[in-house]
């Protein structure tokens, strides 16, 4: 239904290795975008995280130099956003066969390496002073006096949950631990509590879902 109202499709996708041993699982990797061949690009984004403004996304996603594996150049140490949060794939038959074959012979793949398969990425700008594509909420516990939360809001496209005090935005952490996890800063509370609340009404008004129990 979700798909559906808001023109999103939806596509299985296959294991980049099927385990042929008993017990051990196929492994799934973002390399399997590279076999998607009827799209000329794929933007991969890291979950979980909100959307405010698709304009910037949009304009990497169109303007962006051709080349086989683009990600976020590394901002500035300690706010949270890191290379491997965005990734833009050209799909090529070429480069699906020689990452299955790569990723077949790494044990405990994961998609953090992903990006060692490519001796010379391209590198997108992240942020700057006035904008950014991603900000980290776990920023926001560092906040320090004069903290202005509309300029953390504003001029950026995707606040990420990559927050150090809670397991995600989908759980539904009991009170003491959300109230303990607060950011010290009043405004930054305010903005982070207000994040978070965005996240679990869009979450059921989209998905239908309400947040998953969670038990430390």
């Amino acid at each position: 239904m979700a798909a559906r109202r808001y023109g999103v499709e939806l596509r299985p996708v296959d294991p980049v290795v099927e385990s042929t041993e008993e017990g051990v699982p196929d492994t799934y990797s973002l390399a399997s975008a590279y076999n998607l061949h009827d799209f000329d690009r794929v933007l991969s984004i890291e979950t979980p995280g909100l959307l405010l403004d698709a304009s910037p996304l949009d304009a990497v996603l169109a303007f962006t130099e051709k080349t086989p594996f683009a990600m976020l150049q590394d901002t500035a140490a300690g706010d949270g956003v890191h290379s491997e949060d965005l990734f833009l794939l050209q799909p090529s038959k070429k480069e699906y066969a020689d990452l299955s074959e790569r990723i077949a012979a790494v044990p405990s793949f994961n998609d953090s390496l992903l990006s060692t398969a490519f001796s010379e990425p391209l590198l997108l700008a992240s942020s700057n002073e006035d904008n950014a594509l991603i900000r980290s909420i776990g920023l926001l516990h560092d906040a320090q006096p004069g903290f202005n939360a509309t300029a953390y809001l504003d001029n950026v496209a995707y606040i990420r949950f990559s927050d150090p005090k809670l397991p995600g935005p989908e759980y539904d952490v009991p009170w003491a631990k959300k109230r303990e996890a607060r950011p010290k800063n009043k405004d930054a509370d305010w903005t982070w509590t207000k994040l978070y609340g965005e996240f679990a009404q869009k979450r059921m008004e989209m998905c239908g879902l309400d947040l998953e129990g969670w038990h430390e």
